[in-house]
């Protein structure tokens, strides 16, 4: 029998689902005085650098980067493979995190993946495709840009966290409306609602292992510095609120489904109570029609002129008791 065979370790392999997407650097290079823009990961002295890497596919290209940041070859081997958990390691010379997070486009909500490496003067983001929710960072850079890079990850970070706090209020209306339409209806749409479900388990699993891990980093790490201390504070502020308004909101999830499962169950009661009544009711009609229609030799009552009168009175009369009967005993 042959054994599967796996990638060794510090193999570079691409996991993701975009592999047509051309490998693109974006290098801006900038400092008090002006912003260059370049494609290559070469740097330029006295500057601080923030370099995005669109499409991971180009595995020669990336990894060129060694030549001029001093990466461990795991770390290259994490960032092609976006199955990672949320995380961010601390090394003896820069930070390496991944990120998945998710955004709103088009009123609709988007699974990402972002990793990054930050270094004292450079920041390093990789993506697999254009990522869109970035475009206020790169919008950024159209100006002097004096800011240390440990600022521009704050930047990152913020976007990132806006975007889940926008795909929260979105989960939140849902969640309304599911609530209206269980007391209106009775019912909800459960493919949109498992949906919203889905989407609302995704936020809480890369929310709060990043709030987790960048507290953890703020703690160890000599490359943030104290002037910006107030910033990261106020970010992680905001991941602790927004986790907390994710713990109601599936606690909300929680009622929905519970208050969804009530209302068909006692869907089904009132159901199987109509037709517990419908059949107590005809029983005894049943038995009355079983009996009157014996083949009896003599059944005299079978001659009488207005038997069949009397016998379908005697059937009205019946129903109408049984009907009563439940009414007095809050049947229905």
């Amino acid at each position: 029998m042959k054994l599967k065979i796996h990638a060794s370790p510090k193999s570079l392999i691409y996991t993701g689902n975009h592999p047509n997407v051309p490998t693109e650097i974006i290098h801006y290079q900038f400092d008090q005085t002006e912003t260059i823009i370049t494609d290559s990961f070469k740097p330029e002295n006295d500057k601080n650098h923030y370099i995005q890497v669109v499409g991971l596919n180009d595995i020669a290209t990336i990894q060129s980067l060694k030549q001029y940041y001093a990466v461990d070859p795991l770390i290259l081997e994490d960032i092609f493979n976006v199955n990672q958990r949320n995380k961010i390691e601390i090394k003896p010379n820069y930070i390496f995190g991944v990120i998945h997070l998710e955004y709103l486009f088009d009123d609709s909500i988007h699974s990402d993946y972002m990793s990054f490496l930050m270094f004292k003067d450079t920041l390093i983001t990789f993506h697999e495709s254009h990522p869109r929710y970035l475009v206020p960072l790169t919008d950024y850079f159209q100006e002097k840009c004096s800011e240390t890079i440990d600022y521009i990850l704050f930047l990152c970070l913020d976007i990132i966290t806006d975007q889940h706090i926008a795909v929260y209020d979105k989960i939140e209306n849902n969640l309304s409306e599911y609530e209206e339409q269980i007391l209106e209806s009775k019912s909800i749409e459960q493919e949109s609602f498992y949906g919203t479900r889905k989407h609302l388990l995704k936020l809480k699993n890369t929310v709060y292992p990043t709030l987790e891990q960048l507290e953890r980093a703020l703690e160890k790490s000599v490359l943030f510095l104290p002037k910006n201390k107030g910033f990261y504070d106020d970010l992680v502020d905001h991941l602790k609120r927004l986790d907390n308004q994710i713990n109601q909101a599936r606690e909300m999830v929680r009622h929905l489904l519970d208050l969804q499962i009530n209302n068909q169950s006692n869907t089904m009661n009132r159901i199987m109570t109509t037709l517990t009544l419908f059949s107590a009711i005809f029983i005894p009609l049943s038995f009355l029609t079983g009996f009157f229609g014996m083949n009896f030799v003599y059944f005299e009552i079978l001659a009488y002129e207005h038997a069949l009168a009397v016998f379908i009175g005697l059937c009205f009369t019946l129903s109408g008791f049984m009907v009563l009967l439940f009414k007095l005993m809050k049947w229905f």
